[in-house]
């Protein structure tokens, strides 16, 4: 019909001429899509099983991050005190370590920058030459900022952790007590624990933490360790490592509480009898130091300088002396305050 070549085949069957089409020109794809896509996603992946690999695998815009000499700093900071981690979640706190040294580290240099300045200032005033007035505030604010910053950031020095477990030590055995009684009448051991979490202080706050780590599905036994763990009080731990002992083993928890309570008393009447010697001996050396020989020794130092020209007896040398009156003062209470249990029978 258009001039071209009839590819058409005429094949004679049974006495009858039959024309057959000619092969198509194109390639139809009979699978349905649905096989077609599958097909195809499979035929790809097994061609691009090698750059799957992790070694060969390339992230697009990713940003390598070069840290500075401030959080090279912090860092280093962090890996000398290796325990640092543990001591926050003691304290409670929740911040991460990383921002809880940067906010210790700003707060330093802060303070020794303002004292810095505030001496710089001072000596200039008093005559010093600027030079010399600022190396010795510069002296004296990087000296400032150590010390703030170090005890910040230190894992043995904390008088925050020192306190709070003094705090727990006072009420706990009030609180076990408790846990026992309602132990003896019948109620389970997570319900015992949460009447105790509230009433207590520093020591509820401890049972309270074994209560939420239940609320979240967390074993009772799993809880009582992991608070343990966390603790620096030596009764709280002890008391509730027998907890979850005698929890594991099937044993009874009223019998070992009350065992353990027992030998925190009987520790609790030696350590008492023991301050009871050592306020005997700071008692002697305070009326010693701080009574006799400031009073005699003054009124000694007037008759003699009355014969002999030693020292000349000034309002100034009398203000010195009472500062120094005053300061053993302090240093004597200071060492019968901290040498005292805080504990409650």
């Amino acid at each position: 019909m258009f001039g071209g070549k009839d590819k058409r085949r005429v094949v004679h069957v049974n006495g009858k001429e039959v024309v057959l089409e000619p092969k198509p020109r194109f390639k139809f794809n009979l699978q349905k899509p649905e096989e077609k896509k599958g097909a195809e996603g499979q035929g790809r992946k097994e061609s691009s099983w090698i750059s799957d690999l992790p070694i060969f695998k390339k992230e697009e815009n990713q940003v390598v991050e070069i840290p500075g000499p401030w959080k090279k700093h912090i860092q280093k900071v962090i890996e000398k005190h290796k325990g640092l981690e543990t001591a926050l979640r003691q304290k409670g706190v929740k911040d991460s370590v990383y921002d809880y040294v940067k906010r210790a580290a700003m707060m330093s240099i802060i303070m020794g920058a303002v004292l810095g300045v505030v001496i710089g200032i001072v000596m200039t005033r008093l005559g010093l030459s600027l030079g010399l007035a600022g190396v010795m505030g510069f002296g004296i604010g990087f000296l400032v900022y150590q010390m703030s910053f170090n005890s910040s950031v230190s894992v043995a020095g904390g008088k925050g952790k020192k306190a709070k477990t003094k705090t727990i030590d006072r009420d706990i055995l009030f609180a076990t007590r408790d846990l026992i009684i309602s132990l003896r009448s019948g109620m389970p051991l997570y319900n015992a624990v949460t009447s105790v979490s509230t009433g207590y202080g520093e020591a509820s706050k401890e049972f309270a933490k074994i209560t939420e780590l239940v609320q979240l599905q967390t074993p009772l036994e799993d809880a009582i360790d992991k608070v343990v763990e966390d603790t620096k009080s030596k009764s709280f731990r002890r008391i509730m490592m027998q907890a979850s002992v005698s929890i594991r083993a099937g044993a009874d928890v009223v019998d070992a509480l009350q065992s353990i309570i027992n030998e925190l008393e009987s520790e609790r009447e030696i350590e008492l009898k023991a301050y009871g010697q050592r306020l005997n001996a700071l008692a002697m050396f305070y009326m010693l130091f701080g009574v006799i020989m400031p009073s005699m020794g003054i009124a000694v130092i007037t008759i003699l300088t009355t014969f002999i020209a030693l020292i000349t007896v000034t309002p100034q040398l009398l203000y010195a002396g009472l500062a120094g009156i005053l300061m053993m003062q302090i240093i004597f209470l200071q060492m019968i305050r901290s040498s005292r249990p805080v504990f409650a029978m």
